[in-house]
């Protein structure tokens, strides 16, 4: 009894940690724990940009170190705790947020001086331009982080090449026509012909006696009762008077 007590409590273990695991396509980077979702990687990169911008906006109307640093990070963190099915978003999200964060910040902060289209242009330009190196060096990374979480994190129970070549030849060999060998009777199964019955008073064919000549073959387009081209018949004999 405590054997099977045993047993049975091992099972019930390894059930529960089956059903507790995370499935390989909803954890991050590393471990086996849950990524976070798509939205909460778009936050995890907006926020930071947002409040960095602010900060260096305030300070000399363009963006500096720190919205480079924290726009960075925050990319970085996106791309690494993002669950695995939804890698695209935090891929090719930077330029999208650097092109949200910056001209929203630079029009509520009061960054562009008051003058015609020229002063506008180079008070939003700025900042914009200030911003792309580490917008690119940014997209390079997450777009790099991507693909090789792509490659790595693959399904654990996916089918090798092997088996796939051996199933692929195994439903080719289903689908081929399967002939059967042709099943012939047995000797004594075997239907005989009947012989046609002989009418009552034919004589029966005898067989040839040895030294009998065989017959001529009929030449060719003759009919019978015809005789061959040059050939008379024969006259009856002439009776003596």
């Amino acid at each position: 009894m405590s054997a099977l007590r045993e047993r049975s409590a091992a099972f019930d273990d390894d059930d529960v940690e089956d059903y507790d695991a995370v499935p390989w396509n909803y954890r991050a980077i590393f471990g086996e724990f849950k990524g976070i979702p798509w939205w909460a990687a778009i936050l995890a990169a907006l926020v930071p940009a947002f409040i960095g911008a602010f900060i260096d906006i305030n300070s000399s109307k363009t963006v500096g170190w720190t919205f480079n640093a924290v726009f960075f990070l925050g990319a970085l963190a996106a791309i690494l705790l993002v669950q695995r099915r939804s890698l695209f978003g935090p891929m090719v999200q930077p330029p999208l947020i650097l092109a949200i964060t910056v001209p929203l910040l630079v029009l509520f902060t009061g960054g562009i001086a008051k003058g015609g289209l020229t002063s506008m242009a180079l008070g939003l330009g700025r900042p914009l331009i200030d911003s792309f190196p580490v917008m690119a060096v940014t997209t390079a990374v997450t777009v790099g982080l991507g693909i090789l979480r792509i490659v790595l994190q693959k399904d654990p129970n996916r089918p090798s090449k092997d088996e796939v070549r051996e199933a692929k030849a195994e439903i080719k060999e289903r689908s081929k026509p399967v002939r059967r060998p042709r099943e012939e009777p047995e000797e004594e199964e075997r239907p005989r012909r009947p012989r046609a019955e002989r009418a009552e008073g034919t004589p029966a064919r005898r067989p040839r006696p040895e030294g009998t000549p065989a017959r001529r073959p009929r030449p060719e387009g003759a009919a019978r009762g015809e005789r061959p081209a040059g050939q008379r018949r024969p006259r009856p004999p002439r009776e003596d008077r």
